[in-house]
């Protein structure tokens, strides 16, 4: 997992904000979603082989599209349950990482808040 600094003016992080709380995520993922969507579209207009599957999968469609030994496509019927499962397992995943950001955030704030208030009862000796 890599992290990055983004910097946003004030106007477009309280509509990032808004838009995130109503739908209920954090602004992290939401932007994760926005660059893999992003990421998908340039794909699709390059046209790399993997697009078809990349979006049938991401949209719930329930097909692959697969490449034949022969160079010509081949779309099979995926299992409701697989594809079910496998959105399953990367919501998971996800989760699992917002939660342990989130938590690493929390650590992160009350140190900050600790050194703070140590350095001001230092100074104040």
């Amino acid at each position: 997992m890599h992290q990055t600094t983004v910097r946003f003016g004030a106007d477009l992080w309280e509509a990032l904000e808004d838009e995130c709380m109503r739908l209920g995520v954090s602004v992290a993922q939401y932007l994760r979603e926005a660059a893999l969507t992003r990421l998908t579209y340039a794909a699709g207009k390059r046209g790399d082989d993997d697009f078809e599957d990349a979006l049938l999968l991401s949209t719930g469609g329930g097909r692959e599209t697969r490449r034949t030994e022969s160079g010509r496509d081949s779309a099979q019927v995926v299992p409701a349950a697989r594809t079910a499962r496998d959105a399953q397992e990367r919501a998971w995943r996800e989760g699992s990482d917002a939660a342990a950001l989130a938590a690493q955030g929390r650590l992160a704030r009350r140190r900050a808040r600790e050194l703070r208030e140590r350095a001001e009862r230092s100074r104040g000796r």
